[in-house]
C-alpha cells in the first residue's frame, strides 16, 4: 500500500504522492513566500491526486478542532496537518524517495 511523503525545505514543503519505500509518481511543491504557490501541479491526474490529499487535510483539521483554512496557512501549519495524517511520512533530504 502506498503512502505519502512530505519534505520542508525552508519555505517549500514538498509531498510525495504514491510513495512506496524506494520511489514515488507525482511531487508537488507548496511554496508559501512570497504567496502560496503550488508546483508540479502538471496534469489531471496529478490534480486529481492532490486534491483528494486536501480534502483528507481538511478532514483532519476539523478532527482536531481546527478551520480547514489553516491547513495552507504557514509550512509549520502543512507539516503539522500532514503529522496527522496516518499514511504519511515526513523525510529528510537523505531519505526522499526517487521520482519513478
Amino acid at each position: 500500500m502506498g503512502f505519502i511523503g512530505y519534505l520542508r525545505d525552508g519555505d517549500v514543503v514538498r509531498i510525495f504522492l504514491e510513495c512506496t519505500d524506494h520511489d514515488y509518481s507525482y511531487a508537488v511543491d507548496v511554496a508559501f513566500q512570497p504567496k502560496l504557490e503550488l508546483r508540479g501541479v502538471t496534469d489531471v491526474l496529478s490534480l486529481k491526486k492532490f486534491y483528494k490529499l486536501v480534502n483528507s487535510l481538511e478532514e483532519r483539521a476539523r478532527e482536531h478542532g481546527r478551520e480547514w483554512q489553516r491547513v495552507f496557512e504557514s509550512p509549520e501549519s502543512l507539516i503539522e496537518h500532514l503529522a496527522w495524517t496516518r499514511n504519511a511520512r515526513e523525510f529528510d533530504a537523505g531519505n526522499a524517495p526517487r521520482s519513478r
